[in-house]
């Protein structure tokens, strides 16, 4: 589990291997949904779902996208992101999730 500022930017980040343990380049682009639960245990969206992420030059299958975690969570809080990229060989969804653990600087 990774570890994130309160207040700070967090970047996720994705490795996409097919079934021969190569990287690919995800078609179409991959995309992330990033949230947190709140005290009221109703989701709340950082970044909405087919939110689309960037390529890591010179590092093939390997994408990234950079949120700020909110100012108002605490270390209780954990924050989601689920990435999604398709094999353009096979046409199967590879979903990848991460949870950040937020804490005080």
């Amino acid at each position: 589990m990774a570890k994130g500022i309160i207040g700070e930017p967090f970047t996720f980040t994705v490795l996409f291997l097919g079934d021969d343990g190569e990287p690919f380049t995800p078609n179409p682009e991959p995309t992330i949904e990033v949230f947190y639960f709140d005290g009221e245990g109703a989701k709340q969206i950082i970044a909405a779902a087919g939110t689309a992420m960037s390529a890591v030059g010179g590092d093939d299958g390997r994408w990234a996208y950079t949120v700020t975690i909110p100012a108002e969570l605490s270390p209780a809080n954990q924050v989601y992101g689920v990435m999604v990229g398709t094999d353009p060989i096979s046409g199967l969804d590879i979903t990848v999730e991460q949870e950040v653990d937020p804490f005080d600087q």
